[in-house]
């Protein structure tokens, strides 16, 4: 199938957008829930929103992974996204957030996986690369979303969004089908596979797990809350810029040099149990930035579209279970062990993944 190049650009630009929208609706709740407090009262139910937003994700998630086409669900999900922020910034009550939470996940688990896999499609011979300055999107996303709760009121931002959202549908039109559509378990190659996954697993724990319970961490050693605030949005910066700058030297050799990422990241974290050695956690997200759009460029490389969906089903894994494991470490000045115990299982994992060259890129030629 052949792509004209301005149709290729389009369609990378759409990806890019689509992984900024994900960062944006990723950090909402966080950034904007002290003015729904003010807003709503005691209205207020970010337990049922979070919960209606994951199960919805996992449906768009599950509805788009078993289909060869992307359109017309990347433009549907574009639209999801911009509607639910759209008719959240008008609506006089909290549960009408919480309803919208349901098209608003349903996008976005949509807008996650296709965005991701098209962007590595369409740059077949830079797939490393390209795909870690998509997911720097999603890190500009997380980290402007605070500065849109700061300067402007809060359903002002949700219309500013809303905008971006809906105007992106005419980048994201008629995008294309998927390559070598093989989306059965039986052509899986699960061995090579599998230790994939695990990686995804892990990263996305102690990734969730890190953004989670650092700040707990840091104000059992004596920080202040503004300055464990301000560190987690240098922690996301740090992941944004090693996506940005480490792709470059990681695609030469990208599963020896992510074991030495993954390596220096131990030592970082392993600092961070000096009281004052809290700023270790943003320097260690730098060497971490790269490993989810690395990993996801060789598996779709090494075994297809197929198995990516369980690549994404592992980052829900993660996600949601390992930091409700740390829950469980009842004194919060532990809580490093857990995040090194992590760290070096994430290290360990690295060396089931084959190392040897993968076969030519197969790609769209504009």
């Amino acid at each position: 199938m052949k792509l004209q190049i301005s149709n290729q650009l389009r369609l990378t630009i759409a990806g890019f957008i689509g992984l900024y929208l994900h960062g944006i609706v990723v950090a909402t709740p966080g950034a904007f829930l002290p003015k729904w407090i003010v807003a709503f009262d005691n209205e207020v139910n970010i337990g049922a929103f979070y919960t209606v937003f994951l199960l919805s994700s996992l449906a768009g998630l599950i509805l788009v992974a078993k289909r060869k086409k992307r359109h017309p669900f990347l433009v549907i999900a574009f639209a999801m996204i911009g509607v639910a922020f759209a008719a959240s910034s008008l609506t006089p009550a909290f549960f009408w957030i919480s309803l919208a939470a349901l098209p608003l996940g349903f996008g976005d688990g949509i807008l996650n996986f296709h965005c991701n896999n098209l962007v590595g499609e369409l740059h077949p011979n830079r797939r490393i690369v390209m795909l870690n300055w998509a997911n720097a999107t999603f890190g500009l996303g997380a980290l402007s979303t605070p500065l849109l709760s700061t300067f402007l009121p809060w359903r002002w931002a949700f219309l500013l969004v809303a905008a971006l959202a809906l105007s992106s549908i005419l980048l994201a039109w008629d995008a294309p089908p998927i390559l070598h559509y093989t989306p059965k378990q039986e052509q899986i190659d699960w061995k090579q596979a599998s230790p994939f996954w695990l990686v995804i697993l892990l990263y996305v724990g102690l990734e969730s797990s890190i953004g989670t319970w650092s700040g707990t961490y840091l104000s059992s050693v004596g920080w202040s809350v503004s300055e464990s605030s301000a560190l987690l949005s240098i922690y996301w910066l740090g992941l944004t810029l090693g996506r940005l700058s480490l792709s470059i030297w990681v695609k030469f050799k990208p599963v020896l040099r992510l074991r030495l990422l993954l390596l220096t990241g131990i030592g970082l974290l392993a600092l961070t149990f000096i009281p004052s050695g809290g700023f270790f956690f943003a320097v260690a997200a730098f060497f971490y930035g790269p490993v989810f759009a690395t990993i996801f460029a060789l598996l779709q490389e090494r075994c297809g579209h197929g198995a990516l969906s369980y690549l994404f089903y592992a980052a829900y894994l993660g996600k949601t279970l390992i930091p409700a494991l740390l829950d469980h470490i009842d004194n919060p000045l532990r809580l490093p062990y857990g995040f090194l115990g992590l760290a070096l299982l994430l290290y360990l994992m690295s060396y089931q993944l084959p190392i040897r060259k993968f076969k030519k890129a197969i790609s769209y030629k504009p």
